[in-house]
Formats: structure tokens, C-alpha cells, sequence
């Protein structure tokens, strides 16, 4: 009896040392929301004299010290677009008083704080939303963003992507597990022989077929349990509108097959998931 204990003792000791410390990861959720009522002197605005804007987020978030304050400011500015704001609380309120007009002089304008947009047909405006997921030591935030430009024929809609490693928390980025400048080539070969990517296939543009190439987006996620990398194309990047945001595969046993990966990609995906 006590030799069976033994062996399971030991069995047991070697098994947990066979997986990665599994990370602590808390997320915050962010909320918020502005109205705005823009109007003009003269007839200067879309259908009138004035218009609504509205501006709302909803956002989850890691919370403090999850990340370093270096990835903390590259996802805040991501996010916001302003490169001088050090907190979330700053650079939402600044973002969320943007008025998405772009005249040049704004002192044609004036513009009064509304409760809510109440019933009008038409107004501008701006929604963010984020999820995070998580997968091993790697969390995924997907943020997505959408606007809407008054009496504009339709909407613009954006996905982001960030890949947080929470053993160095750090923001991971694409020439972390590949050369980029190298990979250009290599999104066209996987377009065109994976039968994964045949929707692409499909809608891609010539001009890309013809130049064999295209421009490395910075937007990826990483399924680790299949083994693939998926880039993410934005509307109008190598499609066109009505294709929509298209996502490409790039398996790790045929990405490396075709281009080297670097050791803390190996790292990522683990021991025979690639040839090299």
C-alpha cells in the first residue's frame, strides 16, 4: 500500500510539472457615454442647422498590473488614438467629447451637452466594445469600433486584436513569432493554397494576385490549441466593402514551413508543432 502511494505521489508530481503556471488574470469593465448637440449659424450641417453626435463605450479591460505601464499606454493609445494621456480615465473622456466633424474651423460651431439623442432620425456616432478571451498564458482582448457619419451612405465597422502574454506582460506583436518583412509574400501562398481561406480567396482583389504580395497587418489572434496564426484584414484593406473584415489562417506547421519562427513563437505553440 504505502508503495502504490508512492508511485501516485510521484506520478503526480511529475505530471504538474509538466504544465506552465497558470496566470493570474483579472479584467475591469469600463462604461461610458456622451451627447452631444453640434449646431451652426448658417445652413452648414447636414439636413439643417444642427447635428446630434454620440459617443458610448463598453469596455472590458485588464485591470492594474496586469500589464506593463508600456504595454498599458500602447493599448490605451491604440484604443483612444491620443498619445499623450497616461490613465484610461483620461484618455476615454477626452474621446468621449470628440465631435467626428472635420472642418477646420470649428468656431463656426457651437456645441451644448445633451442627456441622450432622444428620437432623431439622424445623428453621428461612435460605439466601442471589447471581450476578452483567454487561452493558456495568453489573453485576447477584441475591441471593436464602430461609426456612423450622419446622412453617410453606411457605417464603418473596425476589429482590433490584442494578444497579451501574462507571463511577461507583455502586448505580443506579429514579428514577435515571424519576420514581417517576409511575411507579405508568404499571406498570398496561404491565401491561395489553403482551402481554409478559399472566402478570401475569392473576394481578394487582383491586384494583389498580381503583385504577389500584401501588407502585413498589424491585427492577429492565436488559437494555440489548433496550432494557427490568423491575420486579421480591416475593411477595404485586400477586399472589397462588401466582402466585409476578412480573417486568414496561418497554421504553424505550414507557416513554418515557409518562413522561419522565431523561438518565443516555438515557445507559444509548443514542441512539434512546427518542422524547424
Amino acid at each position: 500500500m504505502k508503495k502504490t502511494l508512492l508511485c501516485l505521489l510521484i506520478a503526480s508530481t511529475m505530471l504538474a510539472g509538466c504544465h506552465r503556471e497558470v496566470k493570474e488574470f483579472k479584467t475591469v469593465h469600463h462604461e461610458g457615454q456622451h451627447c452631444l448637440l453640434v449646431t451652426c449659424d448658417e445652413e452648414f450641417l447636414p439636413g439643417g442647422d444642427s447635428l446630434a453626435v454620440e459617443n458610448c463605450y463598453s469596455l472590458e479591460w485588464p485591470a492594474k498590473g496586469v500589464l506593463t505601464p508600456e504595454a498599458e499606454m500602447e493599448l490605451l493609445l491604440r484604443t483612444f488614438g491620443d498619445s499623450t494621456t497616461t490613465t484610461f480615465d483620461q484618455a476615454a473622456s477626452r474621446w468621449l467629447e470628440q465631435t467626428w466633424l472635420y472642418e477646420d474651423d470649428m468656431s463656426l460651431f457651437h456645441i451644448h451637452p445633451l442627456d441622450s439623442i432622444g428620437d432623431r432620425e439622424q445623428y453621428t456616432y461612435a460605439k466601442k466594445e471589447s471581450t476578452i478571451s483567454r487561452d493558456s498564458n495568453l489573453a485576447t482582448m477584441l475591441l471593436t469600433t464602430e461609426t456612423f457619419a450622419a446622412y453617410a451612405a453606411h457605417g464603418l465597422y473596425s476589429v482590433e486584436y490584442f494578444v497579451m502574454d501574462l507571463d511577461t506582460k507583455k502586448i505580443v506583436h506579429l514579428n514577435d513569432l515571424v519576420d514581417t518583412a517576409q511575411l507579405g509574400e508568404v499571406i498570398i501562398r496561404a491565401i491561395e493554397d489553403l482551402e481554409v481561406n478559399k472566402d478570401t480567396r475569392e473576394c481578394m482583389f487582383d491586384e494583389y494576385r498580381i503583385a504577389g504580395r500584401v501588407a502585413v497587418p498589424q491585427d492577429f489572434f492565436i488559437d494555440s490549441t489548433r496550432s494557427v496564426i490568423y491575420l486579421v484584414f480591416q475593411q477595404y484593406d485586400i477586399t472589397p466593402y462588401a466582402c466585409g473584415i476578412q480573417t486568414v489562417a496561418l497554421p504553424i506547421f505550414w507557416l513554418s514551413k515557409h518562413i522561419p519562427l522565431t523561438p518565443y513563437c516555438k515557445e507559444i505553440f509548443g514542441e512539434g508543432c512546427s518542422i524547424d
